[in-house]
This record gives C-alpha cells, structure tokens and sequence, in this order.
C-alpha cells in the first residue's frame, strides 16, 4: 500500500518574504485570467510566476512561460527568496474556513512525498478523467523545473485519527506559518521531524490506500515524468527523488472535509429547447417548475435552490436556460433507474447525480457527444449555484446545469472499485495552497528515508 516518506522542503524564506498571503495561490487550474494577473501584481515572488507563467510574444520550443519559471525557481533559491530545510520533515497542515451559512470547520492534514506507483497497483485510486492537453502542459513544467511546485490532495481513511494524533504529539515548537488568505482561509503548519514520530505515521500508513481528491493530472504527469527519467537514467536507484510525488493527505474521516458541487455551463448547447428537452425528459423524470417574473426571481431562486439542496440523498438535477424565466427541477423516477441509458454503467456511478446528468440528460437526451464534454472551451464548471445562475442571466451561457455535490463514501466506492467518474466530478474545498511547501525531484538525488 502506500509508501510515504520525509523530505527536505523547499519554503519560503518568511525574513525576505514575511507576507505569505501576497505570494500563495489556489492550484493553476481554478485561476481564472483575471486572477491570473491580480497574482502577478500582488508581489514579485508570487507564485503564480512559477506554476502558470505568461506566454510572450516570440515564444518557441526553446523559449517560453515553463523555462522561465524554471530560471525563477534557480533565481528565487540563489536569493534566499526560497530556502530549503535542512532535515527532512513531515508538515502537519490545519486550514480553518467557514462553510456557509456560517459554520466554523478545521480540516487537518500533512505534506509529505509518496512513491509513485502505477493505478492498477491499487495503492493510488483515482475517480475522475483527465484532459491531455493538461497533462502535457503539466509534464512540460515539470521536466523543465525538476521540481513539484504544488502538492496532490489525497484522501485515506482512518476512523480513529491516529496519524493526526502522532503528527500533533510530534510538532516542531512554533508553526512554520501561521496567516489568512486573501479568502478569509487561516493556514498553519508546522515541522514535524522526530524520527519516532516519523516512523510511527509511516508504520500507520503502510496499509492505507490513497484516494485522490485533487490532483489527477499531477499524478499522472508525475508518472510519465518517472518513466521518461528512468528510461534517460536506468541506473536510477529505488530512492530517487523522481520515484515520489509530493502530497498533502487528509483524513476522509474527518469532520473537517468537504465537496462542493460542480456545476455544468455550456457557452453554447444548440440542440437545448426548453419545450422539447422537456418532452424527452419527462420519460425519465418528475419535473417541477419555478417559474418567475423580474421582481420574483430571488425569492424563487431561494426556493429552488433549498428544494435541490434537500435531496442530497437521492437524484435531483436543477436546470437554468438563458431568457427562461424558470427554474427546472428533476427528480429521477424510479423506474428510470433500470433502463437502457445505465446498460453501459457500472453500478456503484448509477448512483451519482453527476453519471445521471452525463449519461442520461446529456448523452442520451441531449445528443452530447464526447468531443463536447471534453471540450474545455464550451464546457466549463463553477461551485456557486449562484454564480452560475447570474452568469446565465448575464448572457456568458447559455444553459447551466445545476446538481448536488458527490459525497465523500461515493468518492469511496468508485474509486475501490476502479472505476472512473466523469470530469470535475468532485471539487474539495478548500483547495491546497500553492506556496505552502515545494519539493525538489532531481533524479540525482534520493528521499532519506
């Protein structure tokens, strides 16, 4: 099962940089261009220069965003802008948030390196598809840096919090840092090295596998890098840095996690009718209609929103069309949960609401082929039913498609059995800074173990 070990992380040098909450960000891939920018004026060391550069005019093969953040990372460690620890470590990580309506949540982890290990072994169990073209990108940045720039979210089960025990008796004096985000996100963290402590968490974690929350494209191009440097290095030794990949592992037990939904926007989605969507639909579901004029339209909403929220339990999928002056709500028929669209899907996906909109509303009703669902240019996703209503109004889309979040014994079961959930099935909240802790992987050198 999984293999984990200490490292010697690399972090910011906190007497050069003392703000942190002006140089961290969210993972690259929930960085909208406009936040993209705000990062880079908010302070020279911010870390958007390293892990979602700007591509220049008269950028080639030779020249570009990935080898001018790898000169970045080499120039920020020559400053002492970064500056690595000298004894390898566990980081045990709490994030304290709110989650609406206003409820006080700790969720408590540690930073730590996994050896890689292919997805048949089991020991690494991912739920969600990846994009290649993310993948590709990824790997770039990552052959150039040598380096994991951000850390891969996985989850493991342990009822009786025992790791979270041992790291809290072995923390390291002060937290390494101890700030809120531009969120209102609080981060600490700090140093665990006691080599008892260290041993115990590894002897813990030996039989756990790791589900991944966050993070399907690092790990898989964290692979891809593993084979490309073994096949360029096959001395390489069992310990080479480039054998693991940085994470940060949660408790799936704890209180402290949570998903949010993700929602389905389309910028365009012509085969969409209202009338005959609903013709097609009433086959498989009991439809009920929000209708509203101008003035009503929030009072509404508030009910529909409560209505799809109240049936976590069971299939409800919400849908909101530009100019309808309604809101959709369906709920799956019982009868419709034993007919042709599931013939092709595994039991433990039938299950979830985000399957049901996919293979069902989408594929089977609304003629989506894969090329669309892969297409991040006319698909995009957002967590705030909100947001994504008033962005239909604002014209950005055309139909959004509303649902529930998938809960944490789902993400569970799909994953042991070795299944995969569409894309953006799951979002953790909250995300894993990038900032926290960096991990060098030059296949020269080895993890201490």
């Amino acid at each position: 099962m999984a293999e984990i070990a200490p490292f010697r992380g690399l972090l910011y040098n906190q007497e050069l940089v003392p703000q942190l909450d002006a140089v961290v960000t969210p993972p690259y891939d929930v960085i909208s261009p406009e936040e993209q920018e705000s990062f880079y004026e908010s302070h020279p060391y911010n870390m958007i220069r390293l892990i979602l550069g700007k591509p220049e005019p008269g950028d080639n093969e030779h020249q570009n965003w990935y080898r001018r953040a790898a000169a970045t990372l080499r120039d920020w460690q020559q400053q002492g802008i970064l500056v690595r620890d000298s004894e390898p470590a566990f980081y045990d990580y709490e994030i304290e948030y709110r989650q609406p309506p206003n409820i006080l949540k700790v969720r408590h982890g540690f930073i730590c390196m996994v050896r890689l290990e292919e997805f048949s072994s089991g020991t690494v169990r991912p739920h969600e598809r990846t994009y290649e073209k993310t993948r590709s990108e990824r790997l770039q940045l990552l052959n150039e840096c040598k380096a994991n720039l951000s850390q891969i979210f996985s989850l493991y089960a342990d009822p009786a919090g025992i790791v979270s025990h041992y790291l809290k008796e072995g923390r390291h004096g002060r937290p390494v840092f101890d700030f809120v985000d531009r969120s209102g996100i609080h981060h600490r963290l700090w140093r665990v090295t006691r080599k008892d402590i260290v041993n115990r968490v590894m002897a813990v974690m030996r039989d756990k596998p790791l589900f991944l929350a966050d993070g399907h494209h690092r790990y898989e191009t964290a692979l891809e890098f593993q084979r490309q440097m073994r096949q360029r290095y096959p001395n390489l030794g069992k310990q080479a840095a480039c054998n693991y990949v940085l994470m940060y592992l949660s408790n799936m037990n704890h209180t402290g996690l949570t998903i949010l939904p993700t929602h389905r926007m389309f910028v365009e989605l012509p085969q969409y009718d209202t009338r005959s969507f609903l013709e097609k639909a009433g086959r498989y579901f009991e439809v009920s209609r929000y209708p509203f004029s101008g003035h009503e339209q929030e009072r509404v909403l508030e009910e529909f929103l409560a209505a799809l929220e109240a049936a976590r339990e069971q299939t409800f999928l919400g849908v909101y069309a530009r100019e309808m002056n309604e809101f959709l709500l369906l709920q799956l028929r019982s009868e419709a949960k034993h007919q042709s669209w599931q013939k092709n899907v595994p039991s433990p996906l039938q299950k979830l609401d985000v399957v049901v909109l996919t293979e069902l509303v989408l594929k089977e009703l609304l003629r989506v082929d894969d090329h669309m669902l892969n297409d991040e240019e006319r698909i995009h996703y957002r967590h705030d039913a909100r947001e994504a209503i008033a962005q239909v109004d604002r014209g950005l889309y055309q139909v959004a498609f509303l649902i529930n979040p998938t809960r944490i014994e789902q993400v569970q079961e799909v994953a042991s059995a070795g299944l995969i959930m569409p894309h953006k099935s799951t979002y953790f909240y909250p995300k894993v800074i990038n900032g926290s802790v960096l991990a060098l992987v030059d296949p020269h050198e080895n993890i201490p173990l």
